[in-house]
């Protein structure tokens, strides 16, 4: 696992201080660019169905 990855090649979200695995994103268009705050922001689901939003979000990891 590789920990401090960008969003964008992200597989996992650390939220509430646990390792969720992503299973969709928002707010990242088709050249990778993020959506402001005032656009909406980006964020991704977890596999649990937890919505983490860009802000409440810890850090990302990439599974290897």
């Amino acid at each position: 696992m590789k920990h401090g990855v960008d969003v964008i090649e992200a597989t996992h979200v650390k939220v509430n201080g646990r390792l969720e695995k992503i299973v969709s994103k928002w707010g990242i268009n088709d050249k990778g660019h993020l959506a402001k705050p005032s656009e909406g922001g980006f964020g991704v689901v977890t596999e649990s169905g937890l919505r983490v939003s860009m802000w409440q979000a810890q850090s990302y990891s990439r599974e290897d």
